[in-house]
């Protein structure tokens, strides 16, 4: 086995050689906001003028070139081999290339930096999630997330995580620090408008520190920073971002009325990490009796119910609603009774298909589509939706962005 695993690497190292041609080679990782980042740096490189080859694996899958944006369809479940053979095609004359550490399983948090041998690192957030197989905690996450950090090489984070054990293991292993500084989250005095919020200035803060280090070997990044930096403040949302809409929103604006006292949506899935949740609630600036609070859960993500409920129930919620992807249905009646074996099954307990914390919340099964949630959300007011946006939420979400562009 040894010998088969050493003989992949060495495959590997000679397919993908010709990267360690292209002078800036950017890892982003973090519990959350990789996407983001991603998109920022690439926006800013683009416009310096750079060939810059970049590849998100978040809500939406995408590979962005020179070309433009391509979203990548499967008929399967994403696989490490994916970001290989993407790497693949990279041509050797690109200046700049960026791409997002998405491994969970800990085993997989060297696979990004092993491939391209990055020149910089940027950690994004630091958050507690995936305690399954981080282990629980900020601290569990941190040390799951340094696993991909190869030594040496220079690290842009936020201020969080000069409040973490991080600090330490990279002067261990010898990664030089840039920290962004603290920055006050705004509170959002007019809804929709995602540029007055916190996080967005967290974001382009941690790009610009980015950006400004991979420009010590890259003349060209310095003397076009103003420009790089205006492209990426520019930036529109992706279609998962934090940001609060009004029913009727667009339609006053193409009549350029005064948006009166509308129901508002914050759409909050991008941050589906209970501290990044908070953080976004608090940000909108709204009371919690005149909010009502919808859950979004995925079947798989079981512990992290389990996190968010105990916040959902201490705070003094208009009303609380849950609803759910719907589950494949893998298991015909021929298979029902392995299905109950199952189900008995200890090494099954905490799965899917049994976990107690799922038992706890009354679902609400009849938003299941985007034409069920628009019918059930009129004349609620504020609703904060936060959770997992697999499902309804991603139609919704693409809906709107169609209402949007047309």
């Amino acid at each position: 086995m040894g010998k088969l695993n050493l003989g992949k690497k060495l495959s590997a190292a000679r397919e993908l050689c010709h990267l360690e041609k292209i002078p800036i080679r950017v890892v982003v990782t973090g519990s959350r906001g990789k996407s983001a980042l991603t998109r920022l740096l690439r926006q800013g490189f683009s416009a310096c003028g750079l060939s810059v080859y970049a590849r998100i694996t978040g809500v939406v899958p995408r590979e962005l070139s020179p070309l433009g944006e391509r979203v990548i369809r499967r008929r399967s479940p994403a696989h490490i081999r994916e970001t290989r053979w993407w790497l693949s095609q990279v041509p050797a004359d690109a200046n700049a290339l960026v791409v997002e550490n998405s491994a969970v399983a800990p085993e997989l948090q060297s696979f990004a930096s092993d491939l391209i041998h990055p020149t910089l690192v940027v950690w994004t957030t630091l958050r507690a999630d995936h305690v399954e197989a981080w282990g629980p905690g900020r601290e569990g996450a941190a040390r799951t997330l340094f696993r991909g950090v190869p030594p040496g090489v220079p690290v842009a984070g936020g201020a969080e995580l000069a409040r973490s054990p991080l600090p330490r293991l990279f002067e261990e292993n010898g990664n030089p620090l840039y920290l962004v500084p603290d920055i006050v989250p705004d509170i959002v005095t007019r809804p929709g408008k995602a540029e007055e919020t916190g996080h967005k200035k967290e974001n382009l803060a941690l790009a610009e520190l980015a950006y400004s280090l991979c420009g010590v070997d890259a003349p060209q990044i310095s003397t076009l920073r103003s420009e790089a930096m205006a492209a990426m403040a520019s930036l529109p949302p992706d279609l998962a971002d934090f940001r609060i809409l009004r029913e009727g929103q667009r339609q006053r604006q193409r009549e350029r009325q005064d948006v009166g006292q509308d129901d508002e949506l914050a759409v909050a899935f991008s941050a589906n990490d209970l501290e990044s949740t908070r953080n976004l609630f608090a940000e909108t600036g709204w009371s919690f009796e005149e909010t009502t609070l919808l859950y979004h859960h995925r079947p798989d993500r079981g512990a992290r119910l389990g996190e968010f409920l105990s916040w959902i129930r201490e705070c003094p919620w208009r009303d609380v609603v849950f609803t759910r992807a719907r589950q494949p249905r893998i298991f015909s009646p021929l298979f029902s009774p392995l299905f109950s074996l199952l189900r008995r099954d200890s090494m099954f307990r905490g799965s899917m298909f049994c976990n107690p914390t799922l038992r706890n919340p009354i679902w609400n099964d009849a938003i299941d589509d985007p034409a069920s949630f628009r019918a059930w959300r009129g004349g609620r007011g504020r609703v904060f939706a936060c959770g997992n946006v697999a499902g309804w939420p991603l139609e919704f979400l693409k809906e709107i962005a169609s209402s949007f562009t047309n």
